[in-house]
């Protein structure tokens, strides 16, 4: 798996780049804003997700909704990584970019949360630990 933030990772199976981006999820959620940013913009871009199906099933305004919700969720979720004094590693193209996001949003998100690890953050992030 590439150590360099810079490298290609679009080779690596998607488990490879699970484990990759679980390294690199605690260092650069560490700003307490961005930790209650996501909380709320995960789940939103996730709602969009369900938005997407639902207009094929039921309405097209569905999809207008399912839109909205995935650019709020990604513009807040912007937002928040500008705070951080860490940054994420850059994305090395498109296919780098929507891997990784789908990896954080629909698996390590949760792993962070559910593991205890993002309380973990957000309470050192009260004390200015």
């Amino acid at each position: 798996m590439p150590q360099n933030p810079g490298e290609d990772r679009n080779g690596v199976s998607f488990p490879e780049l699970l484990s990759w981006a679980w390294r690199e999820t605690p260092p650069v959620h560490e700003n307490r804003t961005n930790l209650l940013t996501h909380i709320i913009a995960v789940p939103l871009f996730m709602l969009g997700h369900l938005l997407f199906v639902a207009g094929f099933l039921a309405s097209s305004w569905f999809f207008v909704a399912a839109i909205l919700s995935v650019v709020v969720s990604l513009t807040a979720q912007k937002f928040g990584r500008s705070l951080e004094r860490n940054r994420v590693p850059p994305f090395t193209g498109a296919t780098d970019f929507l891997r990784r996001l789908y990896a954080e949003q629909f698996c390590n998100f949760w792993r962070f949360l559910l593991s205890g690890r993002r309380y973990a953050s957000f309470q050192a992030s009260r004390s200015g630990a």
